[in-house]
């Protein structure tokens, strides 16, 4: 029996740069996080409230909500402004609610920050999504204390979300597994949590105010930068003990900048004041979490092409890919922040 032909050289590269793109995000999106804001005022007339939303428009349709039993819509406005869309919609109940009536929403949110004064007192709350629906209390006026492992899930679930959701973050990571092998990898990912970690919870505690636009510019700059970094090393990894000081620096810094970010969505949650400080624990570790799923995956597909003798090839094309996608981001968010001074 004849040995098996082994892969073309060019059709092994190929098949490891499409697995490698999975791990990429397409270029005309960035940092995707999908939060739903959601307010519930009574109406003029007894028995009547208004809700108002805010999505991503892109999640946008006219699917009407469940309502518990004897209520039901009374009208219903909608308005893009950018990139969400707002709604107003009156509801009308008949007879007393029960304590534990509820509006499901026909949005896919990741999450969302539930406001309402329904009993007198304005309540402010985070919610999450039960399966593919996110529910809103309807007659609940208190918030509800939750236990510590519910928050646990909750903020965990979230932060890994965000992270793999986060393609700014990832192609900055792959950028760092691009760039180093072993300890030093090690190191620099290690650097880069820490960095993001700090600032995370000084910005998330207001300890710092940095204007997200320019921020979310700076993240994209930082991948372009990355990758020509990844694309100057030589092909052995060998690196100067001055030049590594010079990356753990600038990775340093760099993570700092991310931590901003990540601060931005943990706050668009809601976060409840007795959760403040768990749910900014839990939300970086599920921050973590991703983060080393994510490194694990790439490293594992550059293991292939290593075995296939395609690891600089792939390598190489990877850091262009990157490169070229922070500086779209950075043209991008640039323009956009431009626009709305104006």
């Amino acid at each position: 029996m004849s040995n098996p032909r082994p892969l073309p050289r060019a059709l092994a590269a190929f098949l490891l740069l499409a697995l490698l793109a999975a791990l990429l995000p397409a270029p005309a999106l960035a940092d995707v996080f999908r939060i739903g804001d959601y307010d519930l005022q009574r109406g003029a007339d007894p028995g009547t409230y208004e809700l108002s939303v805010t999505i991503p428009e892109v999640l946008a349709s006219n699917d009407p909500l469940g309502l518990p039993e004897g209520c039901r819509e009374t009208g219903r406005e909608r308005a893009a402004e950018g990139t969400v869309m707002r709604y107003t919609i009156g509801i009308a109940c008949e007879g007393r609610l029960p304590a534990d009536a509820r509006i499901v929403t026909p949005w896919a949110v990741d999450g969302g920050t539930f406001s309402t004064s329904v009993s007198g007192t304005r309540v402010q709350m985070p919610l999450q999504t039960d399966g593919e629906a996110l529910s809103l209390p309807l007659a609940q006026s208190v918030q509800r204390a939750r236990p510590l492992p519910e928050i646990a899930r909750y903020y965990t679930w979230q932060g890994v979300l965000h992270i793999l959701g986060g393609w700014d973050h990832l192609s900055f990571v792959l950028c760092l597994c691009l760039l180093a092998r072993g300890r030093f990898l090690l190191l620099l990912v290690t650097t880069f949590t820490v960095g993001h970690s700090l600032s995370l919870a000084l910005a998330f505690f207001d300890v710092i105010h940095m204007p997200v636009p320019p921020v979310e510019a700076v993240i994209a700059l930082s991948i372009a930068f990355m990758a020509r970094e990844a694309i100057m090393v030589r092909a052995d990894g060998v690196v100067s003990p001055a030049q590594r000081r010079r990356e753990m620096a600038v990775v340093a810094g760099f993570g700092l900048l991310h931590g901003l970010g990540f601060a931005t969505v943990l706050r668009e949650l809601g976060v409840a004041p007795g959760e403040r400080a768990s749910g900014l624990l839990f939300f970086n570790a599920g921050v973590e979490l991703g983060q080393l799923l994510f490194v694990c995956a790439v490293l594992a597909i550059m293991a292939i092409a290593n075995a296939l003798g395609q690891r600089e090839p792939v390598r190489r094309a990877a850091l262009y890919g990157a490169g070229i996608i922070g500086c779209f981001w950075a043209i991008e968010r640039v323009a956009g922040f431009s626009l709305g001074m104006a």
